[in-house]
């Protein structure tokens, strides 16, 4: 009887410590699932830039950095498919849709819009003086048409619309650093190593990547230099 009785005492204290421990994981999980979802949207803007390394700094903008190299290549896409259709290179109606996304957008990752407006400006208008000087190249060389060239509509755009989100998330993890000294030492060393590429002369890289310069001397009250 007082092993019956032992045991089933036994059995009851197990219970207990397996329901605390499923109800703590629980918790946990919880707790990580919306720590991790605050983080990705940019709710977590409270981080100390001398509390993330050296390493992930540079993580951080490396990111950034290919992904301004990743749509200003596709740049020479675009401006394939705009030649064969006998396109101007500016769209000013595409670009203002863009841009008001961007800054709909911004918001709901915590961002600045008049920066994340500058930002994509920035990009629009460099991807635009490769596309121009690819049309200077081929109009000199009597090139008719390219043959299969992605279509901007079905492939391109979705493509370059990908990107675009991509680019708030490495925005939300970079923005709130930009003052930061090493950050912009960052950004100016590693865009002259990453942003490199076919057409991606010295000037596209500066204007691609002037906002997040930019940034610093707002921040200070100063105009950009």
């Amino acid at each position: 009887m007082t092993t019956s009785r032992t045991v089933c005492a036994v059995q009851s204290i197990i219970m207990i410590i397996l329901l605390g421990l499923c109800f703590s994981s629980r918790v946990v999980a919880g707790s990580f699932k919306s720590d991790l979802t605050a983080k990705n949207f940019g709710l977590l803007q409270s981080e100390n830039p001398q509390c993330i390394t050296s390493t992930e700094q540079q993580l951080r903008v490396d990111k950034l950095l290919k992904l301004i190299q990743q749509r200003l290549l596709m740049a020479h896409d675009v401006a394939r498919w705009k030649w064969n259709h006998k396109l101007p290179i500016e769209d000013r109606k595409r670009e203002q849709e863009l841009l008001l996304k961007a800054r709909q957008q911004a918001t709901i990752y915590s961002l600045d819009p008049d920066m994340v407006a500058a930002f994509f400006q920035a990009q629009i208008e460099a991807g635009k003086l490769i596309q121009a000087v690819d049309f200077q190249t081929w109009q000199k060389q009597g090139i008719k048409s390219f043959p299969h060239v992605p279509d901007l509509n079905q492939i391109l755009r979705p493509s370059l619309d990908k990107l675009n989100t991509e680019f708030l998330f490495a925005l939300t993890e970079l923005t709130q650093f930009l003052d930061c000294p090493q950050i912009q030492e960052l950004i100016k060393s590693r865009s002259q190593v990453i942003i490199q590429g076919d057409g991606i002369v010295k000037q596209v890289q500066s204007i691609a990547i002037s906002p997040l310069q930019a940034t610093v001397e707002q921040l200070k009250g100063l105009p950009p230099a």
